[in-house]
């Protein structure tokens, strides 16, 4: 069964909540994470809608039912985390944004003496702290198209110049035409589910990067239009300086693409 990210969760499906503790800019593992709790529109008790208690740090199972990303060696990535949620098919009012709330310990926490660690401290939530997260989910449903109107798809370039070495997302805005006056029924289920690719090639249309992986985003700010963007982590160090030009195209689940007009992007 296909694992849905944050931006795309569907009704009756696994969900990929994923999360990354920092500690001053760092990638860093909290001392032990406590409880994940769910909530559907806003964090108020009444709008609870899951909850997931963690084994205590002691337990050789912790951090069950979460678990670690693991690097391609087998050893674990600092700091970076997945709960895996089988959405129930039933029961939650869809489409809505939702919130899950990680109540994590930073420390090592101290008794209400003061002399000792770990025991019941871990329970003590006076010392928990609390990270806020987001995504969506969307009912599992169907559509029938009869193939009379087309998809179409704009793309907007949100960045140009880039400086060595960045290692940086690039984000290309999406938005379905013609605006406010698509089919909304047909086409917005289908927005963060597509599969995305970026190209890059030099002015002289030397290939460099030929079709690459690319993420559905969410666009910072707020727009009427469409928020969605697509995201590639690009490593300005595989490249020289210089000025390129890049592609982004989409698969539709009808088979076809849409791919963008070819934009600039300067390395300096």
């Amino acid at each position: 069964m296909t694992m849905y990210p944050r931006v795309s969760g569907r009704l009756g499906n696994p969900l990929d909540l994923n999360v990354t503790f920092y500690r001053s800019g760092v990638p860093t593992d909290p001392y032990a994470i406590r409880k994940i709790q769910i909530y559907r529109s806003a964090v108020q008790d009444e709008n609870l809608v899951a909850e997931f208690p963690i084994l205590a740090p002691s337990d050789s199972s912790y951090p069950l039912p979460v678990v670690r990303e693991n690097d391609t060696g087998g050893t674990p990535k600092p700091g970076i985390y997945h709960l895996y949620w089988d959405v129930p098919s039933s029961g939650i009012p869809t489409p809505d944004t939702f919130f899950d709330v990680w109540s994590y310990l930073p420390d090592v926490c101290v008794d209400q003496t003061g002399g000792s660690t770990g025991g019941d401290c871990i329970d003590d939530e006076t010392q928990w702290q609390r990270c806020c997260n987001q995504f969506w989910l969307y009912p599992d449903s169907f559509y029938c198209d009869s193939g009379l109107e087309n998809i179409r798809l704009g793309f907007e370039a949100l960045d140009i110049k880039l400086h060595q070495p960045e290692v940086r997302t690039i984000e290309v805005g999406m938005m379905p035409l013609p605006l406010y006056d698509f089919d909304y029924n047909k086409i917005a289920p289908i927005i963060p589910m597509l599969v995305g690719y970026f190209s890059l090639s030099t002015d002289n249309c030397e290939l460099m990067i030929d079709r690459e992986p690319m993420r559905i985003g969410i666009r910072q700010g707020t727009y009427r239009t469409n928020p969605f963007t697509l995201q590639y982590t690009f490593d300005t160090r595989r490249v020289l300086k210089g000025s390129y030009k890049y592609q982004v195209s989409v698969c539709l689940p009808n088979g076809e693409s849409r791919t963008s007009p070819k934009f600039q992007l300067q390395v300096s």
